[in-house]
């Protein structure tokens, strides 16, 4: 097992991809945040927030942070890019995380559990190198390559298994609930407005087969995905299953970046080799579609 975690870097291929759409999906975030920053993260903000370790353990008090909340905020933008252009290999993903637990104090009522997911897939960027592509400063082999590779793959894996235990845990969670237990928390969902994403929700949940078969399928999908993900055989059937699970969601429930972090992080599950053999069967394509268009 060392020398399989040592020999080579086992996310190298997607792992700088996800670094981007992390930055990418952060900066989203602040466009969008950006015109309740007074009422959200300004000294007159109406919101009281926890207790933070990320402040407590700088003896820094919150009101601190709100009064010069624009030169927080701007550090915090800096890091962002430096993380984008993946300058800082390891101390500026925790600088992040650091930066981005006081946000999400600040936030609180705003967030949603891809955004606890977010700050722990930043933390684990600490330890894997995603700098081969996408990187003003590449990564570099060196002496300490198997440390390296070492760190990136644990890294790497603690995202994989983090997922595994997020759908593990919303599935116990739904066994014990009545509705999902009895087959139908798919039409309470669906039928309610706050989740009209379609015309057709309705419609479905007139179909007692659709409802239940969803219902059940929600938990099967959850609980079996974290114990058989490893099985070569049928990975990417869960991969496919747990794809539509979120997309499900997406259109049904209108609730989007949460289902497209977590779409995101399945390509952690493909291997190198995988990705690399998807990669190539790409770009034949698309050369064989030019060569067609001319």
């Amino acid at each position: 097992m060392i020398e399989k975690l040592t020999s080579e870097n086992r996310f190298k291929f997607y792992s700088p991809y996800l670094r981007v759409f992390i930055c990418l999906y952060l900066f989203k975030d602040i466009f969008i945040m950006w015109e309740f920053n007074h009422i959200i993260y300004e000294s007159n903000s109406f919101l009281i927030p926890e207790i933070s370790p990320y402040l407590n353990f700088l003896k820094i008090d919150i009101a601190f942070i709100r009064d010069y909340f624009y030169l927080f905020y701007s550090t915090y933008i800096l890091l962002i890019i430096l993380f984008l252009l993946g300058i800082g290999k390891r101390i500026t993903p925790f600088l992040l995380f650091w930066a981005l637990g006081i946000i999400q104090t600040l936030s609180w009522l705003t967030l949603n559990g891809g955004d606890n997911m977010l700050k722990f897939i930043v933390l684990y960027y600490v330890f894997i190198d995603s700098y081969s592509k996408f990187s003003l400063i590449k990564s570099k082999q060196n002496g300490n390559s198997k440390i390296s590779n070492l760190l990136s793959n644990l890294g790497g894996y603690s995202i994989c298994f983090h997922l595994c235990l997020v759908y593990f845990i919303s599935s116990i969670h739904k066994i014990h609930a009545d509705v999902w237990f009895n087959g139908v928390a798919t039409y309470y969902i669906l039928i309610s407005e706050r989740f009209n994403g379609t015309p057709l929700n309705a419609q479905l949940v007139e179909s007692g087969l659709f409802v239940t078969v969803t219902t059940y399928g929600t938990i099967l999908i959850e609980l079996a995905f974290p114990f058989l993900i490893w099985n070569k055989q049928i990975k990417f059937l869960l991969i496919i299953l747990a794809l539509c699970l979120h997309l499900g969601i997406a259109i049904f429930m209108m609730l989007y970046d949460f289902q497209i972090l977590f779409i995101v992080i399945l390509g952690f599950f493909i291997t190198n080799r995988e990705w690399e053999y998807f990669s190539n069967k790409l770009n034949k394509f698309m050369r064989s579609y030019k060569l067609r268009l001319i």
